[in-house]
């Protein structure tokens, strides 16, 4: 079995090397969506104040949306890109997500105890991972068009608002680049961001957030924090930045190693950062050790709630490089399911392997689309000891899938999580409220609607497994079987009994 392993590892390695399938850009995937019937066209101009997000949200995961003209911009607009599981999973080239999934569990070998990412670097197929970083080339056709200085203006952008409470348009669907200011390790992610000014953007980045403690670490510096927002580009790198990876994961490595090619990437032109070198658009600049700050809100959420007025990151922009004849991603906030939330519960499959890495005895687990992806978590587990699903809460807290689940739901390995009737049977069956509802305070999650404003949350478990000795005082109740031997006779002898078509 082992060198079994070994040699579908080493012909994922190979396939990385030799090209992959992927997307190259943006356009491809673009392309084929169109060609695969998971492309709708708007050719008529559309207003980016709401109806854009009003459209987007009527189709819903049905298809993609490509706008001939928005507002009093000429650039296309691409929305719900990745608004369905099937279209998530042909934007690495898979058939599946189980397929990604796979792809990530036959590069782990056998657990060991440090973490998932430096175990892949130190494992016998290190040659996958070394195909894998991104490529440096001079130049991308995301610099075909530069825009600096005094030239820059974020207006011309086709930037749309979701709701009517915005008090100005927001970008959801930017990929944000920066750096550590000691190592020049490159860190990713997407955060929401919202127009200030020209050039001046609202990076909506939270205290518990990586960057934020680079920031501190540029400030105590004296010096500027080099950000890009990145639009567009491989289509596969948006959900791995949306990805609950540690911050120690190269995000553009990762990419490149699920999508199976590696990502070129080309230096900024007014920042030392490097970019996906096939982007749409990057947005280049620095936040201000003097200004780093500034007012900004309400913005839409995933929740379909707008947060309020609250400090936020001030990126001032310094450059606007694009392609020839882009399009605009947009990603579109208000009520789930919506691409977001799509895309989180997606990857959360994707990276199942990785979190049974954290919680050995974890089965699978489900972030329902009710609870946007964030709010509420079900895991299975296999239980072995008493105030095991205890221990399995508290750990989940700790990771990032699950740090914002307000609602935790912990039951047994046959429950499927994803069955919310199943779910609540296990509930209704398995809980003594007094027993089994236990809480645990976090960091306040800043797109909850219904918790106070900074400082602490409070997050509730349910434990609904079964209980066992050590977990219950008195006699234990058991679930009423037949038994196999029953249930075989009766299927047996069905067509004798004269009852129709077996059940």
């Amino acid at each position: 079995m082992a060198a079994a392993r070994d040699t579908r590892v080493s012909h994922f390695a190979r396939r990385i090397y030799n090209g992959g399938m992927s997307y190259r850009c943006l356009a491809d995937f673009i392309e084929d969506l169109g060609q695969a019937g998971e492309m709708l066209r708007v050719e008529p101009k559309v207003d980016p104040s709401m109806e854009v997000s009003e459209i987007t949200r009527r189709v819903g995961d049905r298809a993609a949306l490509l706008f001939g003209g928005v507002g009093k911009s000429d650039m296309p607009l691409v929305a719900n890109l990745l608004g369905s599981p099937r279209r998530i999973a042909r934007a690495f080239g898979a058939e599946t997500l189980e397929e990604l999934s796979e792809r990530i569990a036959t590069l782990l070998s056998p657990p060991r105890p440090e973490g998932w990412f430096e175990k892949l670097k130190t494992a016998p197929h290190f040659e996958t991972l070394a195909a894998a970083p991104p490529r440096v080339v001079k130049s991308g056709p995301c610099q075909q068009i530069v825009n600096l200085g005094s030239d820059v203006d974020l207006r011309r952008l086709p930037l749309i608002t979701s709701a009517s409470e915005e008090t100005s348009p927001a970008i959801h669907a930017a990929v944000l680049v920066t750096a550590d200011a000691e190592s020049r390790k490159p860190l990713a992610g997407n955060w929401s961001m919202q127009l200030l000014g020209p050039d001046r953007l609202g990076i909506f980045w939270d205290g518990h957030d990586e960057p934020m403690r680079l920031l501190a670490d540029y400030i105590s510096r004296g010096e500027k924090m080099p950000v890009a927002a990145v639009l567009g580009g491989p289509p596969a790198l948006l959900p791995v930045a949306r990805a609950p990876l540690p911050p120690t994961v190269d995000v553009m490595t990762l990419a490149g190693l699920l999508r199976e090619k590696p990502l070129d990437v080309v230096a900024g032109r007014s920042v030392e950062l490097q970019v996906p070198a096939e982007a749409e658009i990057v947005i280049e600049g620095y936040v201000d050790p003097v200004e780093s700050t500034a007012e900004a809100g309400p913005m839409c959420t995933p929740l379909s709630f707008c947060t309020p007025r609250r400090t936020v990151t001030l990126m001032q922009v310094t450059a606007v490089t694009h392609r020839a004849n882009p399009v605009y991603p947009a990603m579109i906030g208000g009520c789930p399911p919506n691409e977001a939330c799509v895309i989180d519960r997606a990857m959360g499959q994707v990276f199942l392997p990785l979190v049974k890495l954290a919680i050995p005895e974890l089965v699978d687990f489900d972030l329902p689309q009710f609870g946007a992806a964030r709010h509420w978590a079900v895991l299975s587990m296999n239980k072995n000891h008493a105030g095991q699903a205890r221990r399995v809460a508290a750990a989940a807290w700790g990771m990032r899938q699950f740090m914002f689940a307000k609602m935790l739901v912990i039951v047994d390995e046959d429950v499927d999580p994803h069955d919310q009737s199943q779910v609540l049977a296990a509930v209704a069956s398995q809980v003594d409220p007094g027993r089994d509802v236990f809480t645990h305070d976090g960091p306040a999650d800043p797109f909850d609607p219904a918790a106070e404003s900074g400082g602490l949350g409070t997050r509730m478990a349910i434990d609904a497994t079964a209980k066992l000795s050590g977990e219950r005082s008195g006699l234990v109740s058991c679930r009423a079987d037949v038994g196999d031997e029953i249930r075989r006779l009766v299927t047996d002898r069905w067509e004798e009994y004269g009852l129709g078509p077996r059940p």
